[in-house]
């Protein structure tokens, strides 16, 4: 049941394929509804959707489609997702990243409701990495009263990916198959002794020789209300299991010949999760809640099939995690109050199991690349809000949180680091009439990190942030709303050190910016949207002794939407966008043509870079009946990328190149997005 498999299509065979399947699954689905439709009984949901995007430099395609059937006693379901990407790379060049994902279940419910039997699968396919899986799976789903259900099944599976080959530059699809064997079970949300519970899991083991797959998962969620507590209890865990080839590892040497000689590599993660939570009401206003989240997961990476001769590496990775979050909170119809804590613990370690059988110097050597990683977190967290209805035309508000981590590291790694943050938030509104809100919002962060080891203390800094943002609301008239606001902001980053015979590296960024957003509907079914902004961001090397900055440059960016919209149930959309970021640039090239010559030559100095972009854009939003749906947007992008050079030119060129670089590079680039949905 098990071979080596090439399949060496063209590009244009490859998507011819691909369509063919699409269509084939939608034709399907299509012919089964008919078929549903013609034995007059009641139709089922049938949703079809594709899209197609055009985005720079990417196209993508998408199909789906979801249909639910029901035929006498049968209940048959089936999904199926694709996506293409195509990435224009240079020279024009198409590089592909294709999936598909297909599942379907079929059951049907024997004449005594006790139990039935049930078909189901799926088929996985990834182009890039030239894997397709599927498994067909058959069982007999057993109802042992009305809530709860077991099911054994058993099934057979496939599982394509590349393989192994004595030319490294030949690598084969490989194809496994296999029998696997599982069991499901379900307890849909119910009520058991006063209990909420719901119960549900899943084992199963394909053994696709040489290779195996496992699944196990299971979940319990139960909760019960004790007069004014809610006692919630989650607890979760899974074991998975993988193999895959090792095409291209140096294991698969040429000296190893056959197909004994084929590199596995198995990895393992088991995950075990516990939570509880605690939601009790102490008084009419006020509401306590705790919860306590406990996790445990270890991802094994073990060799297999591996040359007698050859060395490999076997880890192991542990990771252990626990949280604490305790609450309270107070509600009334005027205020609402929070205050929280919250603290954690992680633990990461790595081990190479496998060390007793390599040479002392390899595995001191992996075991030290392995240790870099380990590391302890611990963290700390008060967090705390306000908001606060003083009278019917003035609230307040306040948003205040401290966190501290600790991050610590073995002594081969210098990431050992303390990290301390604070950040408040303090607003207020205004309603000054029915139609006008004014809005202002003062909030700051200190963020303190702190490197442990000397060899990276120079990275130590402070950095401090104060934005100041006011803005309004208004409504003139019924049919028009608008809204301004802008805002001031500073950020501070001052060094805690500074290396003997360097500079201070401190910067600063201050930032002044402006925003619109307006809507007037001129006519029935007829508005005009517009959107705008202006941001002055100006950085700088900082001064912190006398608090002043030596500016270095500043970037401005200008950015506007205005948009006719017309239509209720059929929208149309026409608009232009302009988009201009001006920016210092250190080393700006300039090609232009050498005067009296039609040779052509490039020159670098330092300016000021200028990108405009301006272009129409367009929407259409069409339900073509109640149950389709269409929409296309679309949108073009004139880009024009100029500069201001700095400094003296060559002498006989000076204005040629001037003139080159103010002409700059100029670029059109289409962008559409068409979403289509069908259901029946």
């Amino acid at each position: 049941m098990a071979g080596d498999q090439e399949f060496p299509l063209s590009r244009a065979s490859a998507r011819c394929i691909r369509t063919v399947i699409t269509i084939a699954v939608v034709c399907g689905v299509w012919f089964v509804s008919s078929v549903e439709s013609t034995a007059q009984i009641a139709p089922s949901p049938l949703v079809m959707e594709s899209g197609f995007e055009r985005d720079v430099n990417r196209y993508r395609w998408t199909a789906g489609v979801t249909s639910s059937i029901r035929s006498g006693s049968w209940d048959i379901s089936l999904t199926n997702r694709f996506r293409s990407d195509a990435f224009l790379l240079f020279d024009d060049r198409l590089s592909f990243r294709d999936e598909n994902r297909t599942r379907f279940e079929a059951m049907s419910r024997g004449a005594d409701g006790r139990g039935g039997l049930i078909f189901f699968g799926g088929a996985d396919w990834y182009s890039l990495s030239r894997v397709f899986r599927q498994d067909v799976w058959g069982g007999y789903r057993f109802w042992a009263n009305d809530r709860l259900w077991l099911e054994p099944a058993l099934g057979f599976a496939t599982d394509a990916r590349p393989g192994f080959s004595g030319d490294a530059s030949i690598v084969p699809v490989r194809t496994d198959a296999g029998w696997a064997a599982g069991f499901r079970f379900g307890l849909p949300t119910t009520d058991l002794g006063g209990y909420v519970t719901q119960i549900q899991g899943v084992a199963q083991v394909q053994r696709t020789s040489p290779r195996t797959g496992s699944v196990l998962r299971s979940l319990l969620d139960s909760q019960r209300i004790f007069g004014e507590t809610r006692f919630r209890t989650r607890i979760a865990g899974s074991s998975v299991r993988r193999d895959a080839y090792q095409a291209a590892s140096f294991l698969n040497r040429d000296d190893a010949v056959g197909r004994q000689a084929e590199t596995v590599e198995s990895t393992r993660s088991d995950t075990v999760m516990v939570g509880v939570d605690i939601e009790s009401r102490l008084a009419a206003p006020l509401w306590l809640t705790a919860s306590l989240d406990v996790g445990t997961n270890s991802r094994q990476v073990e060799t297999l099939r591996a040359p007698t001769d050859a060395l490999f590496f076997d880890s192991r990775f542990n990771r252990r995690t626990v949280e604490a979050r305790l609450a309270t909170r107070y509600e009334s119809a005027r205020t609402r109050a929070r205050i929280a804590v919250s603290a954690g613990a992680e633990v990461e370690r790595r081990q190479l199991t496998n060390a007793e059988e390599l040479p002392p110097a390899q595995a001191a050597q992996k075991l030290n690349l392995l240790r870099q990683a380990d590391n302890e977190r611990g963290f700390l967290g008060v967090q705390s809000s306000f908001l606060s209805s003083i009278t019917p035309w003035w609230d307040i508000q306040f948003d205040g949180s401290a966190n501290i981590l600790r991050h610590d590291t073995p002594a081969v790694n210098p990431d050992d680091r303390d990290e301390l943050l604070y950040n408040a938030l303090l607003g207020t509104r205004f309603r000054l009439r029915d139609n006008l809100d004014l809005m202002v919002q003062v909030s700051g962060s200190w963020f303190h990190t702190v490197y442990i080891k000397a060899i990276r203390s120079a990275e130590n800094s402070v950095q401090r942030s104060i934005r100041y943002r006011p803005s309004i609301n208004w409504r003139p008239g019924r049919d028009t709303r608008i809204r301004l606001s802008s805002e001031v902001r500073a950020t501070y980053t001052v060094d805690d050190f500074v290396l003997a015979g360097r500079r201070p590296t401190d910067q600063s960024a201050r930032e002044l910016r402006y925003e619109i957003d307006a809507e007037h509907e001129v006519a029935d079914a007829v508005r005009i949207l517009v959107t705008a902004s202006l941001s002055d961001l100006q950085l700088g090397r900082f001064l912190d002794n006398v608090f002043a900055e030596i500016p270095f440059d500043t970037l401005r960016t200008v950015s506007a939407w205005g948009r006719i919209q017309t239509g209720r149930t059929v929208q149309a959309e026409l608009g232009m966008r302009v988009f201009i970021r001006t920016d210092f640039d250190r080393v700006a090239s300039v090609r232009y043509t050498i005067p009296d010559t039609d040779e052509e030559a490039v020159i670098s100095r330092m300016g000021r870079k200028r990108i405009d972009q301006i272009g129409p854009t367009m929407a259409i939003v069409w339900p073509m009946r109640r149950n389709a749906y269409l929409r296309v947007d679309g949108w073009a992008t004139f880009q024009q990328i100029a500069h201001r050079l700095y400094g003296d030119l060559p002498e006989g060129r000076e204005q040629v190149i001037r003139n080159a670089a103010r002409r700059g590079r100029r670029t059109m680039i289409p962008n559409l997005a068409l979403t289509m949905r069908w259901q029946w």
